[in-house]
């Protein structure tokens, strides 16, 4: 899943009001971007198969470190612990957001991939609902989660500005842009550039969350 994974983080949002936007687009996106530095630098391995699932050509068949259970669940308790000791305030309902954050990558995962999420580094036990292997259900499901995430933000935030009333309607259609892109652009032709493009995909949406922080307030 892609768009989905930031309908936690516009929920978030309504819960802990001092935390920024990005700052949980990140954290939503934080295994994936650390599997993009994996993949590049060649500690985790994906294959490259065309029509491995009727929604992508990955072939995610080693990513311990970033997508098992376990290790999901130390990314998640260390950004949530960080986040409590940098925040200016509400420290611990924002830590206990961001931890949330970064986990519920992993639940929303287990709904779409194939069996390839493992329950800690080493082991045989992989699990995944396979939703990838249905195209329509898969991307209803990205449009339903980050439809209604959006609709919860903005009915919990007020805008600053013209630009404040029209952005949603804006960054969600940058967001669905960029899945489309995704989804019908060819991938890249070697692991470097997939690790690469993900992160650089990943800073876009952080970019597009700064401003919906900078033209809209919490109530």
């Amino acid at each position: 899943m892609f768009i989905g994974h930031y309908a936690p983080a516009f929920v978030g949002k309504t819960i802990a009001k001092t935390v920024p936007l990005w700052v949980l687009f990140a954290a939503v996106q934080l295994v994936d971007i650390g599997w993009g530095v994996f993949i590049a630098t060649g500690v985790e391995h994906v294959r490259i198969i065309d029509g491995f699932t009727a929604s992508n050509d990955f072939d995610l068949y080693d990513m311990p470190w970033t997508h098992s259970l376990l290790m999901a669940a130390i990314w998640a308790i260390v950004a949530g612990y960080v986040w409590s000791l940098i925040a200016r305030s509400d420290k611990r309902t924002g830590g206990l957001v961001v931890g949330a954050a970064v986990f519920s990558h992993w639940l929303i995962d287990l709904l779409v991939h194939v069996p390839d999420l493992a329950l800690f580094p080493g082991s045989e036990i992989k699990l995944g609902f396979g939703i990838w292997n249905n195209a329509p259900l898969a991307i209803g499901l990205e449009l339903a989660f980050i439809l209604i995430g959006m609709t919860l933000y903005v009915t919990s935030t007020t805008p600053k500005s013209t630009l404040g009333k029209v952005w949603p309607f804006v960054g969600g259609g940058l967001l669905i842009a960029l899945y489309g892109v995704g989804m019908t652009v060819a991938p890249p032709p070697d692991m470097v550039a997939v690790g690469a493009s993900s992160i650089g995909m990943y800073l876009i949406m952080c970019g597009i969350a700064a401003v919906f922080d900078a033209t809209r307030d919490a109530q």
